[in-house]
């Protein structure tokens, strides 16, 4: 469980990444645009689902739980699709990589001074259960130089608990 909170923290404690940057000296702001595939995730991943997962391959087996159980909530309002833990209360934005039918790719990736975590499921939607994997890679930084890298894979499935967000789980519609 120590190992868990410690990754957890982790990925609380890190930032998004802005999308506006400027040059060296502060002028020429640059949007980032792309083109965004959230319209092709079939409505099937929306909703709350009851997640466990299984370490397949890493390189720490110190740092990482080998089963974990888990609650995600994948809402989408416009072209932005969020991911959330109703446990824990833990938020993100993701990046919708790629789809093929009822299988997607989405990546979410967090950044500090000291630290870089960019985890990448891959799930495949069948009814209301998922499979897939989900990779994590976490590196970290000290002096702007990478002192280690510890990454693992698990195999995951999910079963679907309710809804197309945490929204209808608890507002009811009158």
């Amino acid at each position: 469980m120590k190992k868990f909170l410690y990754t957890f923290l982790i990925f609380i404690m890190i930032s998004p990444a802005p999308c506006v940057y400027a040059d060296d000296k502060g002028t020429n702001m640059v949007l980032r645009a792309g083109v965004s595939l959230s319209d092709k995730v079939p409505q099937g991943f929306f909703g709350t689902w009851r997640i466990r997962s299984t370490i397949t391959y890493t390189n720490n087996k110190e740092m990482f739980n080998e089963i974990t159980t888990d609650f995600w909530n994948l809402s989408k309002v416009g072209d932005v699709i969020t991911l959330t833990n109703p446990v824990s209360g833990a938020e993100a934005s993701v990046t919708v990589e790629d789809v093929k039918g009822n299988q997607i790719k989405f990546t979410h990736t967090t950044k500090s001074k000291n630290a870089k975590m960019i985890e990448t499921p891959t799930l495949t939607l069948n009814g209301e259960n998922f499979y897939g994997t989900d990779k994590i890679v976490i590196e970290k930084y000290k002096y702007g130089e990478k002192i280690s890298t510890d990454v693992v894979v698990y195999s995951i499935k999910a079963q679907k608990i309710s809804g197309s967000s945490a929204q209808s789980i608890f507002m009811s519609e009158r």
